[in-house]
């Protein structure tokens, strides 16, 4: 069994993330990544080591200090725990800790994509280093492996997406398609909320019982746990997503999966789920008056709502359960 060390700079929450739980022991029938692997987690979340769900985990504090002692930690890890294998979250500063500890070490090197690394043009130069030093790249989306084979067309490229937990979503059956515009997302530029806001303001006097309801980080509703979020989003008419950029979106994949069409920019990954007049609309980046013009053929048809929803949940159904995830992860490491 191969030992893995997956390094990367998300936040987790050892106590109460069942989303960790599902993806790395599974729940009930449900195998998780440790069937097939042993795996070690470096990722920030305070500073704890344990072992739980069957992977081992080493949690550093975030801040200016977490990627030196992360390096010290990983290369630790490899060096005495002996690993096989080092997956990166990204292709940039956590992507080129992973070339370091490959030529020093001579571990097998995975890097991830799961967004547009050219937007951070401080770190992008970094990119090309790790990709072509990588002996496998996972996309989430075509058009990211599209952009590294540009860089490094000699590699072994996979195509799955990030592990989203949608049993639960696809179990819901009461929902309703109540009158208002969901947004879920951080208030960040690059989550074209202005765009949104703009297009809302062109349609408001036409639909007066609709209303805009915004969540996450910084926004009206703020950021909730994930059940009230999939509450908020299980009775929306439908979601909203105008990023100017964006991987592959996790929260288009929950959306669908409760049966809700989707209205998003046509851009980075999503294209690769949102199927423009099937499962919803595609509209041009940054152009409010096209985001107007789709939000108003679908406010005016609920039939037509309805149908793409269940044309989404759909594909959901049949291309992104936990199971294909895990599937398709082990299938990587272990070829």
């Amino acid at each position: 069994m191969k030992k893995v060390l997956f390094l990367g700079v998300t936040k987790y929450n050892l106590a109460s993330d069942l989303h960790l739980q599902k993806k790395f022991e599974g729940l009930s029938a449900q195998a998780g990544l440790s069937k097939g692997i042993a795996p070690y987690v470096l990722a920030k979340g305070g500073f704890c080591s344990q072992r739980k769900w069957g992977a081992d985990f080493l949690l550093l504090p975030a801040g200016i200090f977490y990627w030196p002692l992360a390096f010290v930690a990983a290369f630790w890890i490899c060096l005495t725990k002996k690993m096989d294998t080092v997956v990166c979250q990204g292709p940039l500063v956590e992507g080129l800790v992973g070339t370091i500890l490959k030529k020093i070490l001579g571990k097998e090197l995975i890097v991830e994509l799961h967004g547009d690394w050219g937007f951070k043009k401080n770190l992008s130069k970094i990119a090309p280093i790790s990709l072509k030093n990588a002996d496998k790249v996972r996309g989430v989306a075509n058009y990211l492996i599209a952009k590294a084979k540009k860089i490094s067309p000699d590699k072994a490229y996979y195509l799955f997406p990030t592990f989203t937990d949608l049993d639960d979503f696809l179990k819901e059956e009461n929902t309703s398609f109540q009158k208002y515009i969901l947004f879920v997302g951080r208030k960040d530029v690059v989550k074209g909320i202005k765009y949104l806001e703009e297009a809302y303001e062109l349609i408001r006097s036409d639909f007066p019982g609709f209303e805009l309801v915004m969540v996450g980080e910084g926004l009206p509703a703020g950021k909730l746990p994930l059940e009230e979020t999939r509450k908020k989003m299980k009775d929306c008419y439908c979601l909203v997503v105008p990023s100017i950029t964006e991987g592959l979106p996790r929260v288009i994949l929950e959306a669908m999966a409760l049966g809700k069409p989707v209205v998003a920019s046509n851009v980075g990954g999503i294209p690769d789920l949102v199927k423009d007049g099937q499962t919803g609309f595609l509209f041009e980046v940054a152009n409010s008056k096209e985001l107007a013009e789709k939000l108003r053929i679908l406010l005016n048809d609920e039939k037509l709502a309805i149908e793409m929803g269940q044309k989404g949940r759909e594909i959901i159904k049949e291309n992104f359960s936990n199971e294909k995830y895990i599937d398709n992860y082990l299938r990587m490491i272990n070829q």
